[in-house]
């Protein structure tokens, strides 16, 4: 499964005047399938088993700094303890706007409480966002939700050291997508590195990841010689 596949078999999200229970619901299994989706292609580019998996254990409590976290996207062994890590987040339904800091807030708790238990993880972060959070402007708010979680996000991204702040994740990336239709089709994502606001394709996200990994593990390098596209 991809990122993409992840937004399809989600299919197509509750109208908005559902209830809240039909949202929320919707939102769990969008962030579910975007981590299966995410397991799926660590694993495919040399991250030996990386959780969750799709028939088999997900996600993954791990001891933090200040208290114990579960952990969405994770790759681990007993020696080391948490190595990469990818926490997905959402917000899925108007106005977008009302829970970013929330989310904000909880991104920066998570990161830190990691990093201080784990200083030489690469801890990453994915947040999620349909296409209509990025055309929610109006005469008072001339700046979409999804722009502003750009920029918010990326005072939080682009950790480069295990000596850097612990507060700042390695990397942040933001995923526009678009649903399906009532027939399964035209569904779309574009991602966003928050630290450089760069549009990147899936390959190119996957290859970020593990090259930032290699990077801080030269010593036992990941995915040489993978085959970033899957086939």
């Amino acid at each position: 499964m991809s990122l993409l596949d992840a937004i399809i078999d989600t299919g197509t999200p509750p109208p908005e005047g559902a209830p809240q229970s039909e949202k929320k619901r919707y939102s769990e299994i969008l962030s579910r399938n975007l981590a299966i989706g995410c397991a799926d292609c660590l694993r495919r580019i040399g991250f030996p088993n990386v959780k969750p998996l799709r028939d088999g254990p997900g996600e993954i409590k791990f001891q933090g700094g200040v208290q114990p976290k579960k952990v969405d996207v994770s790759f681990s062994d007993e020696r080391h303890g948490l190595m990469l890590a990818v926490s997905i987040k959402s917000i899925t339904a108007p106005p977008f706007g009302k829970n970013l800091k929330n989310r904000f807030g909880d991104l920066f708790s998570e990161c830190v409480n990691l990093h201080m238990r784990f200083p030489y993880s690469v801890i990453c972060s994915i947040f999620a966002f349909p296409r209509a959070a990025d055309e929610d402007v109006t005469k008072v708010r001339t700046v979409s939700t999804f722009r502003r979680a750009v920029k918010l996000l990326g005072s939080i991204s682009g950790r480069e050291e295990y000596t850097g702040p612990m507060e700042k994740f390695e990397n942040v990336t933001l995923m526009l997508f678009q649903p399906p239709d009532a027939e399964g089709n035209n569904a779309w994502i574009r991602l966003y590195d928050a630290d450089t606001e760069r549009e990147m394709t899936e390959e190119e996200y996957f290859r970020m990841l593990l090259d930032i990994y290699n990077d801080r593990n030269p010593n036992s390098p990941i995915g040489m010689g993978a085959d970033l596209n899957g086939e």
